[in-house]
């Protein structure tokens, strides 16, 4: 099925009620509003925290998890998605928020994603399509390219009827569940 494009709105922080275009088709399953909230209310009493982070946004398709994360104080969100039309509709949202120069677009799957530029991010969002085997995958693969360090919090949004066994070299510290939604919390083993 082929969705029309719509938009979102921005909840919190300083972008809070601006509105972000969804891409075409079926690459950008948006999170809902309600688990945006959640998930940053969570991660305002974790460490590390959104405010002053560098964020990958991986799987990015519409950017909800990046803008909310840029609107509530993160310095920096790569945004990575293999699809052109997403990359294209986040570098566009991107300039109408004024951002442009606090973000970076790279096309790239998640399971084989190009190195990391900058070293380790402090947040890595990761919400793959649902019932794929991104979210077992990728994190082993972000790691082995340079995105997610020692002290990376991962954070995936899945379906709550598949939950997510971490690779090797990850552990869960926290889950969540919203609805038919997963949220798992893991960092690197010791």
């Amino acid at each position: 099925m082929n969705r029309s494009p719509g938009r979102l709105r921005i909840i919190a922080g300083d972008l809070r009620g601006r509105m972000i275009d969804i891409p075409p088709g079926d690459n950008a399953r948006p999170t809902g509003a309600r688990v945006r909230e959640a998930l940053f209310s969570i991660l305002s009493h974790m460490d590390p925290g959104v405010q002053d982070s560098h964020v990958l946004d991986a799987c990015a398709g519409s950017g909800a998890l990046g803008f909310e994360a840029l609107s509530r104080g993160a310095e920096h969100v790569t945004f990575l998605d293999s699809d052109r039309r997403t990359a294209d509709a986040i570098t566009a949202n991107g300039r109408a928020l004024d951002v442009a120069d606090r973000i970076t677009v790279r096309r790239g799957d998640a399971k084989h994603p190009p190195k990391a530029a900058g070293g380790s991010c402090d947040i890595v969002f990761l919400d793959p399509p649902y019932d794929s085997d991104v979210a077992a995958l990728a994190p082993s693969a972000l790691a082995a390219a340079g995105w997610i360090g020692p002290e990376t919090l991962v954070v995936i949004e899945t379906r709550r009827a598949a939950p997510v066994l971490p690779g090797e070299g990850f552990k869960v510290i926290d889950n969540r569940d919203y609805g038919d939604t997963s949220l798992y919390f893991l960092k690197l083993s010791d």
